[in-house]
């Protein structure tokens, strides 16, 4: 079933002889290429042409080449493999608009040095102590929704997952309760993201000096976020005083070298990228997660057993994590079928071949979780959401890379363990007290931007148990 791959990239840097052998995929329009069909809807545009050209597709995208590989053993191949022949590239750079030099965007040294700078904090023993921030700003989130609860109002799910990371991601990383900012912060947060991911998608980008309606609006939201960062940081300085969270982590590190502190835009860069993976992506998860429990009544009755049997009511603890098994499941499964990272890209360095395929040097290799999570290959039913397939029994013989929400490699996310921990504990806080019911009348789809997320807004009823 899985298929071999010969990498023609050598030990010593040069490339063997390919085959040449060229992948096949839409001949897209003369000079553009595929570009429309992204621009029109790439979630649906990568899907159909997977289905149609198989596990190896080949696109133009305008001057560019790219190829979106779904095999397991590839995907391996690109991250694992052969990681030194492949760069974060292009798409990147055009990210650094927003998220600047950070973790997430950063290559070589400076890679490696902020990740042995900031690896520490995020530990899985290291973040058990943010625990209880992240049940505490939960519980808040259900005393302001008793109201809706008692009037029957229905809430807009996204919006208040993204709300109460927001919160946590201000309690844990920054010593602050960011939720009274959620609201112009989180809008701002979200146009630049989107702003940035379509311009990877664009032949030509207006430079941002020119007074576009898009590029004011932008440089007013990145100003929105700026200034609310570097505020932080001053007042940081000012008050002298040492948290036990990353921003007086970053603060506090010189460079193993030089001996020098990080300067102010550095620790900018890092806190946008917390921001993006602590906050975002999160809040994305979780929202398919209701939507996915309101439409499968029988997993949720599962989930409130597990809950009502090792709670019994009270409110969780990182303690009980290991019991929640079903629970960390469900929260698997949802990010099986909707995975908020839902595709990322690598550059080829020099040429090589997947699947019998040539890749040429500079061109662009995609890796979908959203399509390998659903590859008919390696999933039985993959469009069912059946949490018990990340049973142990089940998943033991899954191939490596059949699941990949966090990425992988030595790139891996730093933040997983902080993630998954943050997931269960919300479900399960939740969950104990409220079924949710998706209101009826409200199309729901995914949408794919910089995140995977629902085209409207998740309009639910919330039901006391």
């Amino acid at each position: 079933m899985r298929r071999a791959i010969k990498a023609t990239t050598k030990a010593n840097g040069k490339a063997a002889s390919p085959t040449h052998k060229i992948a096949p995929g839409p001949r897209g329009v003369i000079f553009l290429g595929s570009l429309p069909d992204i621009r029109k809807d790439q979630l649906r545009m990568y899907v159909d042409a997977w289905r149609e050209f198989g596990d190896v597709v080949r696109f133009r995208l305008g001057p560019l080449t790219a190829h979106l590989i779904a095999q397991p053993d590839h995907i391996h191949h690109v991250l694992v493999e052969g990681k030194e022949n492949y760069s974060k590239g292009i798409a990147y750079e055009k990210l650094k608009i927003v998220l600047g030099l950070g973790l997430f965007t950063s290559e070589g040294e400076l890679w490696r040095r902020q990740r042995r700078l900031m690896q520490p904090l995020f530990t899985a023993r290291a973040i058990t102590k943010f625990a209880p921030s992240m049940t505490g700003a939960t519980e808040d989130m259900l005393s302001r929704w008793r109201p809706y609860a008692e009037r029957g109002e229905a809430i807009n799910i996204n919006f208040e997952m993204m709300r109460l990371t927001m919160s946590i991601i201000g309690r844990t990383m920054l010593g602050l309760d960011l939720e009274g900012e959620a609201t112009e912060t989180g809008r701002a947060f979200t146009f630049v993201l989107d702003y940035a991911t379509h311009r990877t998608i664009s032949l030509v980008n207006v430079p941002l000096f020119i007074p576009t309606p898009l590029n004011r609006r932008f440089n007013e939201a990145r100003r929105t976020l700026d200034s609310l960062i570097y505020n932080i940081i001053e007042d940081r300085r000012r008050r002298k005083e040492s948290k036990n969270d990353l921003l007086s982590m970053l603060l506090d590190a010189r460079d193993e070298e030089s001996g020098e502190r990080m300067g102010e835009k550095q620790i900018r860069d890092e806190v946008i990228i917390i921001f993006f993976a602590g906050h975002e992506t999160t809040a994305q998860a979780l929202s398919w997660t209701w939507y996915l429990l309101s439409k499968h009544t029988e997993v949720e009755r599962r989930l409130h057993a597990e809950l009502d049997s090792v709670l019994g009511g009270r409110a969780p603890t990182v303690d009980d994590l290991p019991n929640l098994n079903y629970t960390r499941m469900v929260i698997e499964e949802s990010m099986r079928l909707y995975p908020p990272v839902w595709i990322f890209a690598r550059d080829a360095i020099r040429d090589d071949e997947i699947g019998g395929y040539h890749i040429p040097a500079g061109s662009m290799v995609l890796m979908s979780q959203y399509i390998t999570h659903r590859h008919p290959d390696f999933w039985e039913n993959p469009e069912g959401f059946d949490p018990e397939r990340f049973t142990e029994e089940r998943s033991k013989n899954h191939p490596h890379y059949t699941y990949f929400p966090f990425g992988g490699g030595p790139r891996i996310c730093i933040g997983n363990s902080f993630a998954m921990m943050e997931a269960q504990l919300i479900l399960a806080t939740v969950a104990q007290s409220y079924r949710l019911h998706l209101m009826p009348g409200y199309p729901v789809e995914p949408v794919a931007l910089g995140t995977l997320r629902p085209r409207y807004n998740i309009v639910m009823t919330l039901h006391p148990r």
